[in-house]
């Protein structure tokens, strides 16, 4: 019997509230929250590193950062490392991806070290490779698209009379600008990103492969800043209408420096956008069209979807629904990404086809899961010796009350490393530093950082031997396996 085919959906900086499916009275996603409807939601899956490139490789590798060594934007995943989709392959699946990947740097520095402030565009990376470096990943075929916008999709919008220049970007200053996208709906890169992925589709049902299962991963570009959606997503919902952020005044107090230093830094880098001086109409704003991004990435999965149900393969078809993070979005008056706050850390994970029963799971659970997980689902067995990190969540798909893990690791850049339980959150920001620790049990939102807090030092205590023993797991890379006892 042919295994199933695999639909993998991934957007960029997407967090698990901001869809209908995971509770958002406001922003409308029918075509997620159908998936979710018939499939398992699961409310605790929180990312292993809460920025792209890294979270990205945790999850195609089923290992954490420390080991696959992408710790930072701009570093490239190595070759030697396992993905998902080379396990795939070798199984029997032809492999296709549409849009971002990250497996690599988007920009090289600029020749003076600068800071990448309004970037000279030759310095962008093309992200598409070239024939003779297929496979690629594990990738048969692929037409990428990173934030910058330059490369095979920069070459199309060319051919159609449109222009890069001066078009808002992931480095392009300021970042939280709102703005309707220059390009029209048809050719925006989300309509692009999607377009590429029903042309494998087609391909594959005509060039002879007909007869094995596909792997397509869709990756969206989008909610990430800056928020900058096509008409008619930038005006599909009024800022008026948006909710203010949570906050709380003076929490600032008890922030760490790193937090303090991005709240009120401006122009020192392309995030550096003077977040204290936001006024409450900047933050509904801002909300409104990263609602309006959200949408148009809903809309488009509706356009796969129909296509996989006209061809009959949409019940023979597997499909996991993800982020690589999610966006503060002004909650504690801060905005975008690498914090250890929820909203964050906290990403959006579902899975439907067939044999996935219809439900919601709260078990905790990791980026560096989804790998193992999707294989198992499957029935394709992880190589041995297996270089997996990650555990499956196929024992929550039949038991409701599995727990997943009682605690979870979370990378960052630096020394920042965090530890979170269902009742507590640490997160170690180096020595000397004022770092973080919140009761998730009395304080969800994370108003009150209890660092140094005398009545807290038991918990501080025991979270950060919590944190050490993660850290100490994760360092333990099964790779290279052992060949002798001495």
């Amino acid at each position: 019997m042919r295994r199933p085919n695999i639909l993998f959906i991934m957007a960029d900086q997407l967090r698990r509230d901001a869809l209908g499916c995971f509770g958002n009275g406001i922003v409308q996603t029918p075509r997620i929250d159908s998936l979710a409807e018939r499939g398992m939601r699961f409310d605790g899956m929180y990312a292993a590193y809460p920025v792209c490139a890294p979270n990205r490789a945790t999850i195609f590798t089923g290992r954490y950062p420390t080991a696959h060594r992408v710790t930072v934007n701009g570093k490239r995943l190595p070759e030697s490392e396992t993905t998902l989709m080379d396990v795939l392959k070798i199984s029997g699946y032809r492999t296709y991806g549409s849009g971002k990947m990250h497996f690599g740097p988007q920009w090289r520095y600029p020749p003076d070290g600068s800071p990448l402030i309004d970037p000279d565009p030759s310095l962008a990376v093309d992200p598409q490779p070239v024939d003779g470096m297929l496979p690629w990943y594990g990738f048969d075929r692929v037409a990428v698209t990173e934030d910058h916008r330059v490369g095979p999709y920069g070459r199309y919008l060319a051919e159609r009379g449109y222009s890069l220049d001066g078009e808002l970007h992931s480095a392009s200053y300021p970042q939280s600008a709102t703005a309707a996208s220059p390009f029209p709906e048809e050719h925006h890169q989300t309509t692009w990103i999607t377009d590429r992925a029903l042309d494998f589709l087609r391909d594959h049902r005509t060039d002879g492969n007909r007869e094995k299962p596909f792997f397509l991963k869709v990756s969206y570009v989008h909610p990430h800043h800056p928020f900058n959606p096509p008409r008619p997503y930038d005006a599909m919902y009024d800022p008026a209408d948006m909710p203010l952020p949570i906050r709380r005044e003076g929490e600032e107090n008890g922030w760490p420096s790193a937090y303090l230093a991005k709240f009120r830094a401006s122009r020192d880098s392309h995030e550096a956008v003077g977040l204290d001086r936001f006024s409450d109409a900047d933050w509904r704003r801002i909300k409104a069209y990263y609602y309006g991004m959200v949408s148009q990435i809903d809309a488009n999965i509706g356009r796969i979807l129909d296509d996989l149900s006209a061809a009959g393969e949409l019940g023979n078809t597997l499909i996991f629904f993800t982020a690589d993070h999610g966006e503060m979005l002004g909650d504690h008056r801060l905005l975008f990404q690498g914090t250890t706050s929820d909203c964050v850390t906290g990403v959006p994970f579902i899975a439907s086809g067939p044999g996935i029963p219809a439900g919601t799971r709260g078990c905790l659970c990791s980026s560096v899961d989804i790998m193992p997980t999707v294989l198992e689902i499957v029935g394709v067995l992880i190589p041995d010796p297996s270089p997996v990190q990650g555990v499956s969540l196929v024992p929550a798909l039949t038991d409701p009350e599995h727990s997943g893990r009682d605690a979870v690791l979370i990378e960052n850049a630096g020394e920042r490393r965090s530890v979170r339980t269902r009742e507590a959150l640490y997160t170690y920001h180096g020595r000397g530093t004022r770092g973080e620790l919140y009761d998730l049990r009395n304080d969800p939102d994370c108003f009150i950082n209890l660092w140094d807090a005398p009545a807290a030092a038991g918990l501080r205590t025991s979270m950060a031997e919590r944190l050490v023993g993660l850290m100490a797991e994760s360092a333990s890379d099964p790779l290279p396996p052992r060949e002798g006892v001495w």
